[in-house]
């Protein structure tokens, strides 16, 4: 039988992966990625810091703040890094290889710093996971996918989305260290105000306009991300205090299917058979994951 603990880590994680995708859908279809994100980031913090310090009944310690600064720098380093792979590339195409690099990297990095094992079982799952993001990034059919793969790979877009990968490994791994000194709900909010601040005097020098221009004709999809983007952290971060991060993360890159679906459906985007087989790998492998000792 699967332990109870894992039923629920994986429900939040699910959760979790359908929040994401939704706010990275939004970003994608706005008028200026950059401006839309420190909009509702912005919000976010505004929204998320009070609740989070009402909940705990607390300031976080000295300690805790330090975490949470790093992780703060790391997030507009992942932010930065996918607005500009959103302005070069599609969401069905940004997505996968930006989370499945930080798949690739953080049971790595699980095991090497936080000394988390992981089973055959689960290296297998995350093997079958991997491959479902290289279909997903193909193109066409037999050498014509292959040869698409790497055509994929050689984009500008791509790479910046493999650096976003490499910093996603970074905070996800930072923040399960950082989850022994203050809360999931302290350490979300943090991170979106501390953000916010951190982005504010680029953005009202370069991008004042546009700001105010995404407030003006997408207020609603600013709120939804808002609320959808810390809501989405907040959940893997408490299901990181059930599961080990080795499992948990990978397990949030379902998230993938729901990005391909909402690129190919809403955004129109191509390659559709190549990234809708790509998310069936995937599927395949998270729930052998969740299931894995």
């Amino acid at each position: 039988m699967v332990p109870i603990m894992t039923i629920v880590a994986l429900a939040l994680v699910l959760a979790s992966a359908f929040a994401h995708a939704t706010w990275n859908y939004l970003a994608k279809s706005s008028r200026d990625t950059y401006a839309f994100t420190w909009a509702f980031t912005s919000l976010a913090g505004l929204i998320y810091l009070p609740v989070s310090v009402t909940l705990s009944r607390t300031w976080p310690s000295l300690q805790a703040l330090s975490f949470i600064a790093v992780t703060a720098f790391l997030h507009v380093l992942y932010f930065g890094l996918l607005n500009a792979s959103y302005s070069r590339a599609d969401l069905s195409l940004v997505y996968p290889v930006a989370r499945g690099t930080g798949l690739a990297l953080i049971p790595l990095g699980a095991v090497w710093l936080l000394q988390e094992h992981i089973s055959f079982l689960g290296t297998l799952s995350i093997l079958i996971i991997v491959s479902g993001v290289l279909t997903v990034h193909s193109r066409g059919r037999g050498r014509a996918a292959l040869v698409g793969l790497g055509k994929s790979l050689g984009e500008s877009g791509s790479r910046l989305a493999v650096l976003t990968g490499v910093v996603i490994a970074s905070y996800s791994l930072w923040d399960a260290h950082a989850l022994s000194v203050t809360s999931p709900i302290l350490l979300d909010a943090g991170i979106f105000a501390g953000q916010a601040i951190l982005v504010a005097p680029f953005v009202l020098i370069k991008k004042r306009t546009a700001v105010r221009r995404e407030w003006c004709e997408r207020p609603f999809a600013v709120i939804a991300a808002a609320i959808l983007s810390p809501l989405a952290y907040f959940l893997v971060l408490t299901a990181i205090t059930l599961s080990g991060v080795a499992y948990v993360a990978p397990t949030r890159e379902i998230g993938m299917v729901f990005g391909v679906l909402l690129g190919w459906h809403s955004l129109k985007e191509g390659h559709a058979a190549n990234r809708l087989l790509g998310s069936a790998l995937i599927v395949a492998g998270v729930f052998g994951l969740a299931l894995s000792p």
